[in-house]
């Protein structure tokens, strides 16, 4: 059964859906006012594995991400480029998109981008108004009041006594540092630094602030209570501090069962931040390491609640393991040519498939525990690898084989080398050609042409062995 680090509980707590085989998840996404970069992406990786391996498990799953495209960075943004606010974020939006497909992140079933959502925004804030979690200023924005909501800083481990209130504490903008923490912004009036954003409410002319946008674009799509929410660590506080007391306030039920948050990502021992100038893309990293798969499986060589030091040496290792993979792929599909299966050999095999498959989600179940998982899928290649080197692998235990590969790969999604970004892969048709050709003409004795064609192997990168069962090869290190 799936256990999850609840970060509300601080506990490992048994998955248990509120709809019995029905997941709805939800996790922050972008401010799509500049490219996302890599730290952000190992946030959303951790959300497409859950819902990879809820689905591999059975469940339905309902994900939802919001995409922020009005605050103040992308008002800001667009003044300074001189263009609409939609058309300014959309590039953006289109761009982390094309990230996801990069990284084979599952686009999210639903999208919602928060100026298309206002209504749902400003009927929330009405609800708080009523209900007295919430006062419209002397500024005209509207402010959610902390002192009202009895577990404020509960689930973030913070005394609500400690956090400075009143005017002091508020500023023109819907962020703010911890240490300026207080009533918070749900509707912020207008002023000329907005140009043309702005949105008419019964409140007055303005816009909603970040916090509101998640509890009404969440529970729109999810219900007032959902099962899992999902952000970096860094969303804790104020974030999803403050979408709880919003949510729980309008509603007076439970706003998400379980919460899990990933770790930061750093560079050098530092958080990546704007400020640092550690910032990196997927783009960025691509120009040294061209494979995405890359960053997918650096990211889940480590718990998602660990931090990870981040380094283009450790990223080009990771391409090390891939090409791994890919040998064993290209060495599993030499094998279907050959007559050695046995009914033995078939049992033998399935046994260890059994073994890893119990062991992938024994590791899984237990918090998503991927540097184990992983760990337990080179056990199961090494096993098989003796096995091609004893002379066990035939077409059909390779089938086997491969099909348990793809099985757990719809998780993993790193296993496969992608033809988009590893040409080599497209070649593994035409060197198993040309290695059939070389064997006949070793067999016919014509060595000028076995040599010619054993160059040809050479330029293209791959090293070959000839040995008592047949030929077999490897791409040469880079």
């Amino acid at each position: 059964m799936l256990r999850l680090h609840n970060t509300a509980s601080h506990k490992l707590e048994k998955f248990k859906p509120i709809h019995s085989g029905q997941v709805n998840m939800y996790t922050c996404g972008p401010t799509i006012y500049d490219f996302a970069h890599i730290g952000n992406l190992s946030v959303y990786l951790l959300s497409d594995l859950l819902k990879k391996y809820l689905q591999f498990s059975g469940y339905k799953v309902l994900d939802v991400m919001n995409f922020t495209d009005v605050d103040d960075k992308t008002i800001k943004a667009s003044h300074a480029q001189g263009v609409p606010l939609s058309q300014y974020t959309q590039k953006f939006g289109q761009a982390i998109l094309d990230d996801f497909d990069k990284l084979k992140i599952s686009r999210p079933k639903v999208i919602c981008e928060a100026t298309k959502h206002i209504p749902d925004m400003i009927k929330l804030i009405q609800t708080l108004l009523d209900k007295g979690y919430a006062y419209q200023a002397k500024d005209k924005s509207v402010y959610y009041k902390i002192s009202a909501f009895k577990d404020y800083g509960k689930f973030a481990g913070i005394n609500k006594r400690q956090l400075k209130t009143g005017a002091s504490g508020r500023i023109n903008s819907d962020e703010y540092q911890k240490d300026n923490a207080g009533d918070f912004v749900l509707w912020k009036a207008w002023d000329k630094d907005d140009g043309q954003v702005f949105w008419d409410s019964p409140f007055g002319k303005g816009r909603p602030g970040w916090h509101i946008e998640c509890s009404a674009m969440s529970m729109k799509y999810l219900g007032p209570s959902f099962d899992i929410h999902l952000g970096g660590e860094d969303l804790i506080f104020p974030h999803h501090q403050n979408e709880i007391a919003q949510s729980e306030g309008a509603t007076g039920q439970k706003f998400v069962n379980y919460w899990l948050h990933h770790g930061f990502l750093r560079m050098s021992q530092k958080k990546m931040s704007k400020s640092l100038g550690n910032l990196y893309t997927l783009s960025q990293i691509l120009e040294k390491v061209p494979n995405p798969m890359a960053f997918r499986y650096l990211i889940l060589t480590s718990h998602y609640r660990k931090a990870l030091n981040f380094s283009f040496d450790i990223l080009q290792s990771a391409q090390n393991t891939l090409d791994k993979f890919s040998n064993f792929i290209a060495r599993l599909r030499q094998q279907q040519d050959k007559s050695l299966d046995t009914t033995d050999n078939q049992a033998k095999t399935q046994q260890l498939i059994d073994i890893a498959l119990t062991a992938f989600t024994d590791f899984m179940d237990d918090d998503l525990n991927t540097p184990q998982a992983i760990a337990s899928l080179f056990n199961f290649i090494n096993q098989i690898n003796k096995m091609i080197d004893n002379a066990q692998v035939g077409p059909i235990v390779a089938q086997q084989v491969l099909d348990f590969l793809k099985k757990i790969d719809k998780v993993w999604a790193f296993i496969f080398p992608d033809k988009k970004f590893d040409p080599k892969n497209e070649d593994a048709t035409q060197i198993g050609n040309i290695i059939k050709q070389r064997d006949l003409a070793r067999q016919n004795q014509d060595w000028s042409k076995a040599d010619n064609l054993k160059q040809q192997l050479d330029q293209m990168g791959v090293e070959i062995q000839d040995n008592p069962t047949g030929t077999s090869w490897k791409w040469k290190k880079q």
